[in-house]
């Protein structure tokens, strides 16, 4: 990275904005801020940048009644059919339901900023810019989500005017010179559902010790014509006055920083301090940034991969209501004929009102 210092003093000036954050206690939303860039592990291709701003809500009490009301009659409460065990679950006062929204862009480009249209070996250029909506159950055991995400490729992406305004005005990298052969416009719909569960038995067993552990395993899939794919997966996480939270530092659609009020005093602590590491298998049958779009006729010259993998390392602190947390993702090649495999870094940044 040719000029960290400004990138630093957009971080400081995030955590400044939290000061006036409320007490952990009072807190009921977030406002979430997170970017991901390979220029954190030294290099500018692949997945070169995205970011992502976001607002978690609880559901309102009303809705939350409608929403309770609509997920009775498809569950079967009352055990009048198959899911009757699980719909037992939508009156549970351990329930928590919330509501997200997300406005996130993300950009591609090959290895050399000068060639015009990537060669073989090499990502296609390709941005994407969409906005999603969200909604959470959770408690202690786990979480749920259903994303509904709507974006666009192409130049209404905007990752070309994007890109040159961060390397000119922050980086002060080289200008890449093959945005006119991008992926071409295509609107994109996508459902994404994930499923997070808590290893309770492992917070079980470390609550009295200095240090904490705990961790989840996690599971989802995505249908639609921007990706089709599915993964599998697992964080572990030691820390000091650990939360009870689900996390996943790199931008993911629908992921914010879930934290629910344990009773347990070093869970309520004003100040945590953690490391974290994760896994993550994924199965590709679509991925519009490689593959091109579905619904016009335009050959990148590169297939994604049916599998890859990733793996995570990160660290993460929180006082009172704001949490930041800095992480390296390893993944492994995407696309046939990939050079080699790629790293980027993330931030993410959460205030609590």
């Amino acid at each position: 990275m040719k000029n960290p210092s400004k990138i630093c003093l957009i971080i400081l000036l995030l955590i400044a904005f939290s000061a006036g954050a409320v007490e952990k206690e009072d807190r009921d939303a977030y406002i979430i801020f997170q970017l991901d860039n390979d220029l954190f592990t030294g290099s500018d291709n692949d997945y070169t940048n995205g970011a992502r701003l976001a607002l978690m809500q609880p559901v309102p009490e009303k809705s939350l009644n409608d929403l309770q009301k609509f997920l009775r009659s498809l569950t079967g409460v009352r055990g009048h059919s198959v899911f009757g065990k699980l719909g037992s679950l939508v009156e549970s006062p351990e329930i928590k339901y919330d509501y997200g929204i997300g406005l996130s862009q993300f950009m591609f480009t090959p290895d050399d900023p000068e060639v015009l249209v990537s060669g073989p070996g090499q990502r296609p250029y390709a941005g994407w810019l969409g906005a999603e909506v969200s909604l959470h159950a959770k408690n202690k055991k786990a979480l749920s989500s259903v994303v509904l995400a709507i974006g666009v490729t192409g130049k209404y992406a905007y990752a070309h005017p994007t890109q040159d305004w961060v390397h000119i005005n922050i980086s002060d990298s080289p200008l890449f010179q093959g945005w006119d052969s991008q992926i071409p416009t295509e609107v994109t719909f996508n459902l994404i559902f994930d499923r997070k569960r808590r290893f309770n038995w492992l917070a079980d067993a470390t609550e009295d010790g200095i240090i904490q552990m705990d961790g989840y395993f996690e599971w989802g899939t995505a249908l639609g014509n921007g990706i089709t794919d599915a993964y599998i997966g697992s964080m572990l996480r030691v820390g000091y006055n650990l939360p009870v939270q689900y996390m996943t530092p790199r931008l993911q659609f629908g992921n914010f920083p879930h934290e629910l009020f344990s009773e347990d005093r070093k869970a309520r602590a004003d100040f945590s301090i953690y490391g974290f590491a994760g896994c993550r298998g994924i199965g590709v049958l679509h991925n519009i940034t490689l593959d091109g779009p579905v619904f016009r006729d335009f050959d990148t010259g590169t297939s994604s991969e049916p599998f890859y993998g990733e793996l995570l390392v990160g660290a993460g602190v929180r006082f009172k209501a704001f949490t930041f947390a800095v992480s390296r993702t390893f993944r492994s090649e995407e696309f046939e004929g990939q050079l080699y495999s790629h790293q980027f870094g993330s931030i993410l940044i959460s205030v609590g009102y």
